[in-house]
């Protein structure tokens, strides 16, 4: 019987790799600076086959996923390694000739992986700002551009390595996307029949995603078969995010936010940059995404006037095709759907609209904001608020929220004045007047 090997087998192979590989740079290193030479000819850099890399620990999934080669994979479990055990960092120190390195520099891993001058040259692009390792997001220098400063991991991706728990993030130029929970569950949903359909087959979708890409072969036979896009559209408070957040916890998956402001950069090329970061982050942690306000990014291309509205086409053009490469699962919201590019609604695998709560549904909701121990007076009639005022799921919460602080100040048991207080405050956020 063939025992599959864990992540930590995985590991602890891949760092046995390095430690080996080093070993045999030290050996040709035994010359001195006047006895090593550069081959011109010999093209053979001495690496594992990248193959042996492989596995279903996190280290594989990063490797397969990006599509990196030997040397990206060596380099990798390089900076790895000193987490790890701290011996790497010693070692590092003796494959460079710069005194006081106890680091993996881009010049020890350079070293590391090229012993002809091809394999240097190629390992120099390969470590800049435009490899694969840093446009992924996996590696930084520091200080950048300078192979004599440090490689980095990318701290959430060390810690999914070595099976840390994650730290709590926050959107961040370089991320822009926040982790995004809830307390709700899909029982909490109020949607129209029709509606509540496609967000449970949407969910079920999701839940089900590996039987069907992975054992029924659909990976295999078709393109993309593993992502997953969908978009709800609908007026603001209509409970499209708290929706994508259920989901998301019905499902087991966690779930980020992106932040479209944070996204969106005033530097030409930079947005591509951030959303590249961001997709494959989720790849390889398998989270959920989810953009509010999807029509900043993935709306309509404009009519080229000059330069900088060739460059927005452009950008506009790489996130619809990043998104549809995208293996994982996308979920975009807008308030205005006729602003979603038409180009992209097209690749949308899943639509929903979030109306305004009708009569029925406004009485659901009165009747489920609020916690079952508010102490609310017994002659409230939450099924007259609900005909009375046309309030979003999001209004009836914010109403009731007011209503149960006037309530805490003033007898501590909500009155129906207490809730029609609540009822004129959020139409005086919204600028209109209340019904008479």
């Amino acid at each position: 019987m063939t025992t599959v090997p864990t992540p930590v087998a995985e590991l602890r192979a891949a760092l046995e790799m390095v430690d080996a590989l080093i070993q045999v740079r030290l050996e040709e290193r035994r010359g001195g600076p006047c006895g090593r030479r550069l081959s011109i000819d010999d093209d053979t850099e001495g690496l594992p086959d990248v193959r042996r890399f492989a596995g279903t620990g996190p280290l594989a999934e990063i490797v397969t996923a990006a599509g990196l080669s030997a040397a990206e994979a060596v380099v990798l479990t390089a900076a790895v390694a000193p987490c790890v055990d701290e011996r790497f960092d010693a070692l590092y120190g003796m494959l460079t000739d710069r005194p006081g390195i106890t680091a993996l520099t881009g010049e020890v891993a350079r070293t590391l992986v090229a012993r002809s001058f091809r394999g240097r040259l190629d390992a120099a692009v390969m470590l800049s700002p435009r490899g694969l390792l840093q446009t992924r997001g996996l590696l930084s220098l520091d200080p950048p551009g300078d192979l004599s400063g440090v490689l980095r991991p990318d701290p959430q991706l060390l810690a999914w390595i070595l099976g840390l728990p994650p730290k709590a993030g926050v959107a961040t130029s370089d991320f822009p996307a926040r982790p995004l929970t809830t307390v709700h569950t899909l029982e909490d949903v109020v949607l129209p029949a029709s509606a509540r359909a496609r967000v449970d087959d949407l969910t079920g979708r999701i839940a089900h995603r590996d039987v069907v890409v992975e054992q029924w072969g659909f990976g295999a036979h078709h393109d993309n078969a593993a992502g997953l896009i969908a978009l709800f559209h609908g007026p603001p408070g209509t409970g499209k995010t708290m929706t994508a957040a259920a989901i998301a916890r019905t499902v087991g998956l966690p779930a980020y936010l992106v932040d479209l402001s944070a996204l969106v950069s005033k530097y030409i090329g930079e947005t591509e940059k951030s959303l590249a970061k961001v997709f494959d982050r989720a790849a390889r942690e398998r989270c959920v995404l989810v953009f509010d306000e999807a029509d900043a990014v993935f709306g309509a291309r404009t009519e080229i006037d000059d330069a900088h509205d060739r460059y927005a086409n452009q950008e506009v053009s790489y996130l619809l095709s990043r998104i549809e490469q995208h293996p994982g699962i996308v979920i975009l919201t807008t308030n205005l759907v006729a602003n979603i590019d038409t180009a992209f609604q097209r690749r949308i695998h899943v639509l929903v609209e979030f109306p305004e709560p009708g009569p029925g549904e406004r009485v659901r909701l009165w009747s489920t904001v609020a916690p079952s121990q508010l102490p609310v007076d017994g002659g409230v009639d939450l099924v007259a608020l609900a005909h009375r005022y046309p309030l979003t799921g999001a209004q009836i919460r914010e109403a009731t929220l007011e209503a149960a602080y006037l309530a805490a100040a003033d007898g501590r048991v909500v009155t129906a004045e207490h809730l029609l207080t609540g009822v004129r405050r959020q139409y005086e956020k919204s600028g209109k007047s209340v019904p008479a």
